[in-house]
């Protein structure tokens, strides 16, 4: 049978898929800034091209990042596309291939591979280059099985998921570099979950102002720090029970994230001068919010409880501003995709896989937006994002892979 020559495929790359990911992880793609995206992209173009497929590499433009990212903008951002076959249904496959920052604590050296018990320890291992090479080894078994395909294949290689993919993802998508019927993302879910959508989020800060006097002489002036104090409590007694109130539909990964959520004061900083008192304090928040929730009735609340606090507070002076928004996005989990891809890991791990909603937000957005069905699922575990000796299970890269090609055989193959 054709799945069963796909899966003994896939058991004998081990030693390729190891190599490609030593090989990725030790490129310290690294954002912020966007550091050695250029290399990446030349050595998954050799990995592409070695596959068998056709690639195309395509630099996002100049004007657009200083518009998303201009502080960023002398960075150069590349989408990586390879492709198998013709036509439609077109199933495609993304991965971000920039990592955060390393950070202290590590045991090994965050940009030299190591394996240890079967764990590859790097930057960026898990989330989510493990993911990526997944689907690499997924599309070279099928390849070198000589599936018959029906449709179009597509693995997307991107950047800047870490700093909210504004020039990764959605330039590939706004530019039609890529329009695809369905897409499988390869974030850390685990390999025994699906996320069927994510949170979104909104970030913003409220700044409080005062006057400024000499720390001797208080009453001249007004302290914008005990402002902001009595607003935040404000924020904490009334705001933060209300959205904890709300409850998605959607199940989670734990009980608690099928809440909204909103946490104060991620960041705060005021004032000038021990001895002086503070004429400005601002804090920062996030907002996480639901797919069922409004983003402007999100940002209306916060908006609200400002507004009555300088009702009973005429010397209150405080202005909300919005950093940053991501909105949230799921697909039903009945959706054709979400059902095959249940059944292919149900059929290769031997157990129901979960159907969750993610309570980070991600790169799917950009492709529900565009009502792409869209699920993410991949080989590495959520708890090793971001984390001082991030590590990948090697054994969970081909169960993934073998899932990834379950479903291309049910969506795109004769059998």
């Amino acid at each position: 049978m054709l799945e069963e020559k796909i899966f003994r495929k896939i058991d004998e790359l081990r030693n390729y898929y190891v190599e490609v990911l030593k090989n990725m992880v030790s490129i310290p793609t690294v954002v912020p800034p966007g550091e050695h995206y250029r290399e990446f992209v030349d050595y998954a173009k050799e990995v592409l091209k070695e596959i068998g497929l056709e690639v195309t590499v395509t630099e996002v433009p100049k004007d657009y990042l200083e518009k998303h990212v201009p502080e960023m903008k002398d960075y150069p951002r590349y989408i990586i596309i390879g492709r198998l076959g013709r036509g439609g249904p077109i199933l495609h496959f993304n991965g971000h291939y920039d990592v955060v920052p390393s950070g202290a604590g590590w045991k090994t050296d965050p940009f030299k591979p190591t394996i240890i018990n079967d764990k590859l320890y790097g930057r960026g291992a898990s989330d989510m280059k493990g993911g990526i090479v997944s689907m690499l080894t997924t599309v070279k078994a099928v390849i070198e099985a000589e599936a018959e395909i029906n449709g179009a294949i597509e693995i997307s290689m991107t950047p800047d998921e870490e700093i909210g993919g504004k020039c990764g993802v959605n330039y590939m998508l706004e530019a039609g570099i890529s329009k695809p019927n369905y897409c499988i993302i390869a974030e850390p879910s685990g390999y025994d979950r699906i996320w069927i959508g994510h949170k979104g989020t909104v970030w913003g800060e409220i700044v409080v102002y005062g006057k400024t006097a000499h720390a001797s002489t208080p009453w001249l002036g007004v302290n914008a720090f005990e402002k902001m104090v009595d607003l935040a409590k404000k924020m904490i007694s009334t705001l933060k029970p209300k959205v904890e109130s709300k409850i998605t539909s959607y199940e989670t990964d734990v009980p608690e994230g099928r809440k909204a959520t909103i946490v104060l004061g991620s960041i705060v900083k005021g004032g000038v001068k021990i001895n002086v008192v503070p004429g400005k304090v601002v804090f920062q928040f996030d907002r996480r919010v639901l797919p069922e929730e409004n983003f402007e009735e999100v940002v209306k609340e916060i908006e609200s409880v400002i507004e009555e606090a300088k009702k009973k507070d005429p010397e209150l002076k405080a202005e909300l501003k919005i950093l940053f928004k991501a909105k949230p996005a799921a697909i039903s989990p009945q959706a054709k995709l979400a059902l095959t891809l249940r059944d292919a890991v149900k059929e290769i791990i031997g157990k129901e896989p979960r159907l969750t909603l993610s309570t980070g937000f991600l790169d799917a957005r950009f492709f529900v937006e565009r009502e792409i069905e869209t699920l993410t699922y991949g080989p590495g575990d959520l708890s090793q994002a971001h984390v001082a000796n991030e590590h990948i299970e090697l054994s969970k890269i081909p169960l993934t892979s073998k899932a990834y090609a379950l479903t291309i055989l049910k969506l795109l193959c004769k059998q």
